[in-house]
């Protein structure tokens, strides 16, 4: 059989294609997230119990224009992160992550959620001033 005549036995959409050649459904599941913002907080390192390095810190994303701006804080957790001190506060960053759900129980008897970015990379665009220009992936 020629290519030609196979590539147009092939679905047309994109997605009809991942269903026709995947073997479950799960594997059409996407939850990542892309961020483009500042860190606003200096990132806490501390150690797993396995000894890997966990990072956590949080991003700051501005939407909107004029006066109806509104800033988005997104909290972000890094495993084995190689070198965390290449992250500043106020550094502009590129970030790139899958969403986590987290639920917990409060002191308070309730329920709570929050959601968390699981890096999976991270570039930095611009450091604040005073900490060296130059635009550096890590």
């Amino acid at each position: 059989m020629s290519l030609l005549r196979t590539l147009s036995r092939l679905p047309r959409h994109p997605a009809s294609a991942l269903r026709q050649f995947s073997t479950t459904a799960s594997r059409l599941d996407v939850s990542r997230v892309q961020v483009i913002g500042r860190i606003g907080t200096e990132p806490e390192v501390t150690q797993a119990s396995n000894g890997t390095s966990v990072t956590k810190y949080a991003v700051a994303s501005t939407i909107g224009y004029g006066d109806k701006q509104s800033t988005q804080w997104h909290r972000v957790i890094a495993f084995a992160y190689p070198s965390p001190e290449r992250l500043t506060k106020g550094a502009r960053v590129f970030l790139e992550g899958d969403l986590q759900l987290n639920v917990y129980e409060g002191e308070d008897g309730k329920k709570h959620t929050n959601v968390t970015i699981k890096q999976r990379s991270v570039s930095i665009l611009s450091r604040p001033q005073g900490a060296g220009e130059g635009e550096q992936s890590a």
